[in-house]
């Protein structure tokens, strides 16, 4: 997932997350974090927008005006619920779920709320329904 904010909330964004008490990982270049039973990777170097193709960067920058990039990964879909319901609270910005979908992180935080076990990586936001999930899905990068 790509949490996404504007270029000039990138450091509050950082902040937010090593906040979580991130440490190097001197391998990959990146930060590991081990939280609530959960095991985390992170690249805060905002290099991920690199990833991104020059459509996609102009409809987020339509959004929220020149965007920084944290790419999280985590084990497991539980671990990114957990995560991303802490630290996308109260944050102004967006969730690239890296699955075709971009979503304000209050609208991501607001289908969570009302569906906790959904799986983005299956079923788009469009598809929820008040009663339950359709199947459906694509992969995205």
């Amino acid at each position: 997932m790509i949490i996404l904010a504007p270029a000039e909330q990138g450091p509050s964004l950082e902040a937010r997350i090593r906040s979580f008490g991130l440490v190097p990982e001197p391998v990959t270049g990146g930060e590991r974090l081990y939280w609530q039973g959960y095991s985390y990777f992170f690249d805060l170097s905002g290099g991920i927008l690199a990833d991104f193709e020059p459509e996609e960067l102009e409809q987020i920058t339509a959004q929220i005006g020149k965007p920084y990039g944290a790419y999280v990964s985590c084990e497991s879909m539980d671990a990114a619920r957990a995560f991303l319901g802490q630290v996308l609270r109260g944050f102004d910005g967006l969730l690239d779920t890296n699955h075709f979908e971009v979503l304000a992180a209050c609208e991501f935080l607001d289908l969570l709320a009302r569906h906790p076990r959904w799986d983005w990586r299956r079923t788009p936001s469009a598809d929820l329904q008040q009663d339950g999930f359709m199947q459906g899905g694509r992969r995205h990068r």
